[in-house]
This record gives C-alpha cells, structure tokens and sequence, in this order.
C-alpha cells in the first residue's frame, strides 16, 4: 500500500509537504500538482478513517430527498451537488427516506453516519424531523425553503413568475390563468409573483382564473385546464405548476381539438430537456439547477470549514425565460 512518505520520495520533498498539498492546504501551483498527480500515477488512496480522526472530517455530505428520482429538474439538481460537492473533494450520501409509520430521525442518522453536513433537497418541510434537523448542530442547507436561523438558498419563485407574466403580457395576453402547485411556500412565492406582475400591468384576474394543481402531475394539470376551458370566458393563456403538468394540458388541449398557441397558450416551469424536444416545445421559465447547485455546496461548505464565523444566509438564485412554441400571440 502506497503512503505519504512514498510519493514524497518519488517527489524529492517533505512528507508535510505531500500532506499539504493532497489535502488542500497549499495553494494550487506546479508543485502541488506534481505531487498529486504523481500521488495518482502511484495509487495513493488515502485512509479515509485515519483522515477523519486527524480533521474531525469525513469529508462527506449527506443529501435528503424523500421523493421519486422521476422528476427531470431534481435529477438535475442531484447530478450538478454531486458534481459542486466532488470537486470540493467530498462525496455525497444520501441518507434514507423514513419507511410507513417509522420515525424519521435525520439528524440522528446523519450523526451515526459522521457526516460534515446535509442539504434538504426535498421532504415534507412541515415534518419535526426536518425542523429538528435544520435546527441541529450539524450544518444544514435546505433548498427552497426558508427556516429562521438555517441556511437556505431559494429559486426565484417569485421573479420567475413575474416574468412570465410579463413575457405573455408583451405577447397581447390579457386573460392569464394560473393552475398552481400544492400549498408550499414554492406556490405561495408563485402565487405572489402572479399577482402582483398581474397588479402592475392592470390584469385584471378573475377567481375563477386561479385553480389548485399538484406538481409533476400531468392528470390533475389536465383536469384543471378542462375546467378553465368550459368556463364562461376562458383565458387566452395558462400558467402551469410545472413543465411535466404542462404536458398534461397541452394533451387535454389536443384532446379537445383545440390548437397550442393559436387557441390557447401555455407556459410551464423548470425549463427540462425533454419541453425542448416536444412539439409544439414548450415555453418556460428555466431554473437555473448547475447555479443553485454550486451556491448550496459553497454555502454549506463555509458553515462545516468556519463554524464560529458562518453567519445564515438566504440565497435566492434567478432562472430565466426559455421561449417555445406553445406561448404565442394573444389572438
């Protein structure tokens, strides 16, 4: 088994030096990536408990998702932290999703597994469990929801919406409906938006315009655009709780006879790959997953390396509007 001492034989240098260089505690030049890619050539693998009992670091961040990994955006999201969390050099465990009727208790998992920190992904924010965990010892960074006193980095929920609002305003839209998600504070960020971008261009909204959804549910998002078609003055364009939803109408539409854009438009949420391929494609706000990504890990980076300084933040991170075809001119 290949050690320190070795490579700083085969290097001609101290072995404080090779210790340095292999954990990141010298600054990047020739010489330190001589020795690392000299450490690589040899076979070096560093001992993974001798390093943590000597940093008090594992090196390795939990990630709590308690959803299906069906959904485009989160396997997005999921790929971009493994990616921000290894070229910081950790790795990413995900700690299991609480079984029917079983206690969820993260923040004792996370302990018994020495991790250096957990980012909330997604999970019933409401729940003790998470609560107990954003408000735990062990550096925590949730995602899309805001806890006093834990660090959190939001989508622009609220900006997102307004500029699609905006965006089908500037395409003579005056009749804008809004099928939303379920009761988060995502929808209650999207519903604000809404009204307030609906507000400043003098849209008017009537009640029967804003319908409850679910996201990533196509049928339900289907269900509520028939209802909005068969009401007395349909709009001229919906908002949908998300692109997958939006897949949903759009069928509904076609169901009906009815065309995407001429007839109505549509616009969906997330911006996913698969919107991009459809046709009609679909019109969008994109949310920006590889930034959001990278903003988490240095976040909850700072709160594990400087725990007596670290301060909690919320970060907010914009998206930006992908045009496609199912959003067109008002008629």
């Amino acid at each position: 088994m290949v050690k320190m001492k070795d490579i700083a034989l085969a290097c001609g240098v101290s072995v404080s030096t090779v210790s340095r260089a292999l954990n990141g505690r010298t600054k990047a030049d020739g010489k330190t990536a001589h020795i690392r890619q000299k450490a690589r050539d040899m076979g070096y693998v560093p001992d993974a408990a001798a390093r943590t009992l000597k940093t008090r670091r594992s090196h390795n961040i939990g990630i709590l998702y308690e959803d299906r990994m069906d959904h485009e955006y989160f396997s997005l999201l999921l790929n971009e932290l493994r990616a921000s969390a290894e070229a910081h050099d950790n790795d990413m465990t995900f700690i299991r999703h609480s079984r029917h009727g079983e206690e969820g208790d993260y923040d004792g998992r996370a302990r018994r597994r020495s991790l250096d920190g957990v980012v909330v992904v997604q999970a019933d924010f409401n729940s003790a469990d998470i609560i107990r965990l954003a408000a735990g010892s062990i550096p925590t960074v949730v995602i899309d929801h805001a806890y006093e006193g834990c660090d959190c980095v939001m989508n622009d929920n609220r900006g997102g919406m307004e500029a699609l609002v905006r965006y089908a305003w500037e395409k003579g839209h005056r009749k804008i409906a809004f099928i939303h998600g379920e009761d988060s504070v995502v929808t209650r960020e999207r519903l604000a938006g809404f009204y307030k971008q609906c507000a400043e261009l003098g849209v008017r909204v009537p009640g029967e315009y804003i319908l409850p959804g679910h996201f990533h549910n196509p049928r339900v998002c289907a269900q509520a655009v028939n209802a909005l078609m068969d009401g007395p003055d349909p709009p001229t364009c919906v908002l949908c709780p998300d692109d997958f939803s939006c897949i949903g109408a759009l069928s509904a539409l076609e169901a009906r006879r009815m065309r995407v854009p001429q007839d109505v438009s549509l616009a969906g949420f997330d911006g996913i790959r698969l919107g991009r391929m459809m046709s009609p494609s679909l019109t969008s706000y994109r949310q920006d997953a590889e930034n959001l990504a990278r903003s988490t890990i240095a976040l909850l980076l700072d709160a594990i390396e400087h725990p007596q300084t670290h301060r909690p933040r919320i970060l907010t991170v914009a998206g930006a509007i992908l045009p496609g075809e199912t959003l067109g001119e008002a008629k």
